[in-house]
């Protein structure tokens, strides 16, 4: 025997309106996502300088120096071996996490510093950082303890 039908529609008016919503509100939340995320905007900069702190933080509580050696500028990596890089950091207390990074100016469209808050066990300790941008991505230029590293300053 066919099922029965029970004559009450399967959806009403305003959920059928609202699925036909959908997709228009899932375009213009791209779209206002890509407006707001221009090439050369400061914020975005900002974001992606952030970024590259605190994963280099996380390789560098995780690994060493090697782990950090991975984010470094190739001025720096030109200049030092991974094995300089951890020689040069022995004498510093490895992090145990990344806070935040606050204070970010640009020196130009390739140059910048920020304020690196890393975590080393209970105590949050401010670091400056010197950061250039590599092609389409940002490395670590500079951090303390790479001064032995003739052109990391």
């Amino acid at each position: 025997m066919p099922p029965q039908c029970s004559g009450e529609p399967i959806m009403s008016l305003r959920g059928a309106w609202r699925l036909a919503a959908l997709p228009v509100l899932v375009a213009g939340g791209f779209l206002l996502v890509e407006a707001c995320s221009g090439g050369g905007d400061p914020d975005q900069r900002e974001g992606q300088i952030g970024a590259v702190s605190e994963l280099a933080t996380y390789a560098y509580a995780d690994a060493g120096a090697e782990g950090l050696y991975e984010y470094l500028a190739e001025r720096v990596t030109d200049a030092c071996s991974k094995e300089q890089v951890t020689a040069a950091l022995a004498e510093h207390e490895q992090p145990t996490g990344w806070h935040q990074i606050r204070d970010v100016t640009f020196e130009n469209e390739v140059t910048a510093f920020g304020t690196v808050i890393l975590i080393y066990g209970s105590e949050r300790v401010q670091e400056n950082w010197t950061f250039v941008r590599e092609g389409t991505s940002w490395r670590i230029a500079w951090i303390s303890g790479l001064e032995s590293c003739e052109s990391a300053g």
